[in-house]
């Protein structure tokens, strides 16, 4: 047998098998958009973390963001001119715009939450923020970083596909005959293609923060010996419930093992990601560890902030049988009798409506 009759059916074959495979990415990639489910829970999460950051401190607004600041409007100006970062506060020192931009990034969380015109709210918000913690930057604590970069990715993504006034306007285009199948346009594919990128982009950034922070702790002496907890639940100005702080701290044993437990984590962070299995290990372990901050570290916003920046990593066939799940529950229960079904005219389509049974 030539070598000829060898090579050539083998190399049709592997030119066969290449391009089946190259149809398979490309649809993948241009014909399907990802983490739908969880981008829509991160745009309602970050949405109602800022709403909740901007009232709780809404009577001391002025005194940490405005023209009461000790952060005065000269030292902020100076900042930003030698930073080369603009700022909507740059724009004039009085109270008068401070109380308009402020009271706009209300507006455009509520919308932001709300999934409204989302496209288009998400650049501005993202504007809005950025403006409003560069206007302090002493104040902030951490997550607030991650927050501003991943809006920069979620500015090329679709956050509204589901719990969105923009998924409801979709779904009665789409009900009156009015779009045409994505899959046939090429705009579409090409969004899909960015959207895609985007999401990529966003998880890429998370697992690079976690591993970089895990390995800074590594080099750390105190993370080395296991004693780095210890001395951090002893700051007083972190701690929520100290009698909670001193019945951690003088456990020598947990300290140790939530340690090495939180370093381990977070440098195995990335390759956790790639099996299902140690998948949900790794975001149980590191939802955890936010919690713990959270809660014995005086950190709310931050925790909240990392929590809804993981739940990108779950995937959307999960939020699909938990949504399941939730609506079985309830139509259980409506069948029961116990919340019973609102009255609703014939032949009109209107909102899930749930009562609590009166009394």
């Amino acid at each position: 047998m030539s070598e000829s009759s060898v090579t050539l059916p083998t190399a049709a074959r592997l030119c066969e098998a290449i391009g089946h495979k190259s149809t398979i990415a490309l649809e993948r990639v241009s014909g399907h958009r990802h983490a739908l489910y969880g981008l829509s829970v991160v745009r309602i999460g970050y949405g109602l973390i800022l709403i909740s950051i901007l009232l709780v401190n809404y009577p001391e607004r002025r005194l940490l963001w405005g023209p009461e600041s000790p952060w005065t409007y000269e030292i902020f100006r100076e900042t930003q001119r030698n930073l080369g970062q603009l700022s909507l506060y740059q724009i004039s020192s009085s109270g008068i715009w401070f109380e308009l931009v402020y009271h706009l990034t209300i507006l455009l969380c509520v919308l932001f939450v709300l999934g409204w015109r989302t496209r288009w709210i998400t650049p501005a918000l993202l504007v809005a923020v950025w403006s409003w913690q560069e206007r302090t930057p002493i104040v902030a604590d951490g997550g607030d970083n991650l927050l501003r970069l991943i809006l920069i990715y979620l500015c090329f993504a679709q956050l509204s596909a589901h719990w969105s006034l923009d998924a409801r306007r979709a779904a009665r285009r789409a009900a009156a005959g009015h779009e045409v199948r994505n899959g046939e346009r090429l705009g579409w594919r090409v969004a899909t293609v960015v959207h895609n990128g985007a999401v990529l982009a966003a998880l890429f950034q998370v697992c690079v923060l976690y591993m970089a922070s895990g390995l800074f702790k590594v080099q750390g002496q105190s993370w080395q010996e296991g004693t780095a907890l210890y001395y951090m639940l002893q700051i007083e100005t972190l701690q929520s419930w100290p009698s909670l702080s001193h019945l951690v701290y003088t456990n020598s044993i947990v300290l140790v093992i939530f340690a090495y437990l939180a370093v381990f984590t977070q440098v195995a962070f990335p390759f956790l990601m790639l099996n299902p299995v140690t998948r949900r290990l790794g975001l149980i372990a590191i939802i955890g560890m936010h919690v713990g901050i959270g809660v014995l570290l005086a950190l709310p916003f931050f925790s909240l902030i990392m929590i809804v920046t993981d739940m990108l990593f779950v995937r959307d066939v999960s939020y699909r049988r938990a949504t399941l799940a939730v609506t079985a529950v309830l139509e259980r229960w409506r069948s029961q009798g116990s919340w019973p079904r609102a009255i609703v005219p014939a032949g009109e389509h209107t909102a899930l409506v749930i009562r609590p049974p009166t009394r």
